[in-house]
This record gives structure tokens, C-alpha cells and sequence, in this order.
């Protein structure tokens, strides 16, 4: 699996940036927003990394999504702005409109550890 996330490129006049990543096979959602901020449509996914910065999820390659969508992670209530910056088959990597907080990413973690899926 890539890297792509993390080596997506930065606006003009700023900095690439690289963050940790962390290893993680968790169920997910991405979810489409339609009018009126109401959520359109929901797909399955699995999320197979993650950084404050950004995760790749598998998704299924079929299926047509928009540039900004959210990312839902069983388990979490938290919908995660996301912006699509790699696709290749079923990888997708995203970049999140805001970086995690590091709280969340270690409740993701320990969450993950405790569950045996690590």
C-alpha cells in the first residue's frame, strides 16, 4: 500500500508535510453529502491506516466519488471532512480538511489495540 497520503502536494507557498502513520484495519463509512447538507449516500469501507493528517481506506473501485466527502469510523460518532488525493484501484487516500486531534487518534489506537484487530 502507498503512501500517497502523506506525500500529497501542499498549496502554493506552503510546505509538504509528512506525519506519522499508524497501521489500523477498522471498519469505516464514507459518507456523501447531498443538498442541504443532508447526507446522500453512505459506502462501506475499510480503513487500512491513518495520521493526524490523513488516512487510505480500501473502497470499492466501481464506485464514483466527489473530491470532499466525510469519513465515519465504527466505533466513533465523529464525521471526518475528508478531500480525495489518491486513487488507485480499491486504495484511496485521503486528506482531512482539519488535523485530528492526537486525543482522538490514541482512543482510535488503543481502541484498535484493545479489540485484538492490531
Amino acid at each position: 500500500m502507498s503512501m500517497v497520503m502523506h506525500l500529497a502536494e501542499a498549496k502554493p507557498g506552503q510546505l509538504t508535510t509528512s506525519y506519522k502513520h499508524y497501521y489500523i484495519e477498522r471498519p469505516c463509512r464514507i459518507l456523501v453529502v447531498g443538498q442541504h447538507l443532508k447526507t446522500k449516500t453512505k459506502y462501506q469501507c475499510l480503513l487500512r491506516h491513518i495520521s493526524v493528517g490523513g488516512a487510505m481506506v480500501d473502497f470499492n473501485a466501481s464506485i464514483l466519488l466527489p473530491k470532499h466527502f466525510f469519513l465515519q469510523i465504527d466505533g466513533f460518532q465523529e464525521e471526518i471532512g475528508c478531500s480525495q488525493v489518491h486513487r488507485h484501484r480499491t486504495e484511496l487516500g485521503v486528506r482531512f480538511n482539519m488535523q485530528l486531534a492526537p486525543e482522538f487518534l490514541s482512543r482510535l489506537i488503543r481502541m484498535n489495540f484493545t479489540s485484538g484487530l492490531i
